[in-house]
């Protein structure tokens, strides 16, 4: 076919000139390749997929991926919302749990403290009665008469055994003169009368006594007897 640019005579079946490079034919005109032509060209030429398909199975695949995207994200925010869901419904059945608890623990804690007030108010009662009666009982059993000896000294002595006793008991007075002196004996302060001579009276407490011990001065020696000496006899 030959070149309408330079003139060149190409092969048949070329779509461009060998020597210029020119297009062997129009725009407009349409070329209809013959079966041995096609049989002819290389594989790749056939089987060459179209720009225009690559572009719109590309954009395809990427709305896919957006919608896989925005997909995905909105299981993520649904089951987020869920667990919060279920989160929340256990914390305030905990909620309700304990305040229920705590309700019956204060309930619980005031009957017991209302049962130990009464405990011990109806212990102290009964303490205080049996206290009482003891008390009664212990005055009315131990009330026993008491009466006191008491012991005047006439002299230089001293005397043990004198004091408060109670009625029925037995109480042994003792008088121990002084150096030079001699105990002459017990005297009743209300008669005046001797009821005693020795050193050791014990006497029945029945009321009470006030009695006297009596020392006297032991005689001297070199005083007379009323004897008459040889000298004065005759």
């Amino acid at each position: 076919m030959r070149c309408k640019n330079c003139g060149f005579d190409n092969q048949e079946g070329r779509y461009i000139c060998e020597n210029c490079g020119s297009p062997l034919f129009d725009d407009n005109d349409q070329i209809v390749p013959e079966e041995d032509d096609l049989e002819n060209q290389p594989p790749h030429k056939l089987d060459e997929p179209d720009e225009t398909d690559e572009d719109e199975d590309r954009e395809e695949k990427e709305k896919n991926k957006k919608s896989i995207i925005i997909i995905i994200v909105l299981a993520v925010i649904l089951v987020a919302m869920i667990v919060g869901i279920i989160v929340a419904a256990v914390t305030n059945s905990g909620e309700e749990t304990t305040a229920d608890t705590s309700i019956t623990s204060a309930s619980d804690t005031t009957e017991e403290e209302t049962e130990r007030t009464t405990r011990n108010r109806t212990t102290e009662r009964t303490t205080e009665s049996t206290t009482q009666e003891t008390t009664e009982r212990t005055t009315t059993t131990t009330t026993v008469a008491r009466y006191t000896v008491s012991v005047d000294i006439d002299g230089n002595g001293s005397v043990t055994g004198d004091g408060t006793f109670e009625a029925g008991k037995r109480t042994t007075l003792v008088a121990t003169p002084n150096e030079g002196y001699q105990f002459t004996g017990w005297y009743d302060n209300d008669t005046g009368a001797q009821v005693a001579s020795a050193t050791r009276y014990t006497i029945r407490v029945d009321s009470n006594r006030n009695l006297t011990a009596r020392f006297a001065p032991l005689p001297s020696q070199n005083e007379p007897t009323g004897e008459v000496s040889p000298n004065e006899q005759g």
